[in-house]
């Protein structure tokens, strides 16, 4: 870096869990469910975590934005899967160079199992999407480049699952209804030295630290 460069750090926002919204906020249940993380949390009931990220001398806003630029990226620390009604799991964990998968099971009774949670990302590819566990129970999205999966039923259904944590590349979304979304995967510039990613160790969105260093 030059003394003439700029860093544009974006930081993302926690997923929110739909109970805990006020009615207002909820705007009669269906849209509040279909807003994104800031900076890429996937859609649902339980969002997943934004990603955090630092780009050199361009700046694009979100990470999604860079799709056409991931050159200026320098860093990206993925977030966490949301967790919608899964109490023996929880979302996939986001921030190293491959995110979690989302654990647990909402209900075998209704026949949902293991992989209709999200899985996480890895550094070239999104988290593939959680199966669909039947009739109004489809599918999750997969992640994309700077977006988590979600977890959204067409117009007018109400329930929907957990989605996926933004990042370098985003985790799946769970099936609608319930289920864990995967993490998001981070993301290290090849020109960063000394640079490490680590999973896990921060809840909800991704999470950076710099520390500053003069050199000789």
């Amino acid at each position: 870096m030059s003394h003439n460069d700029n860093l544009y750090i974006c930081i993302g926002q926690n997923g929110y869990y739909y109970e805990d919204c006020n009615d207002t906020e909820k705007k009669g249940g269906y849209n509040m469910a279909r807003v994104y993380a800031y900076n890429g949390g996937g859609c649902g009931h339980s969002q997943g975590g934004g990603a955090t990220h630092i780009a050199l001398n361009n700046n694009r806003g979100e990470l999604k934005n860079y799709a056409s630029y991931q050159s200026s990226v320098l860093i990206v620390a993925g977030g966490g899967g949301g967790n919608e009604l899964v109490f023996n799991g929880e979302g996939g964990t986001g921030g190293g160079s491959v995110g979690g998968n989302g654990t647990g099971t909402f209900s075998e009774s209704e026949n949902f199992t293991g992989d209709n949670n999200g899985k996480g990302a890895t550094d070239s590819a999104g988290g593939l999407g959680g199966v669909s566990a039947g009739t109004e129970k489809g599918a999750g999205q997969n992640g994309s480049f700077g977006l988590g999966g979600s977890s959204v039923q067409a117009a007018g259904i109400y329930e929907k699952g957990a989605g996926g944590g933004g990042g370098w590349y985003g985790g799946g979304g769970s099936t609608a209804y319930a289920g864990t979304g995967g993490g998001g995967s981070g993301h290290l510039h090849s020109s960063i030295e000394n640079g490490s990613m680590q999973s896990g160790v921060h809840e909800g969105a991704g999470y950076a630290l710099i520390t500053w260093q003069q050199l000789p």
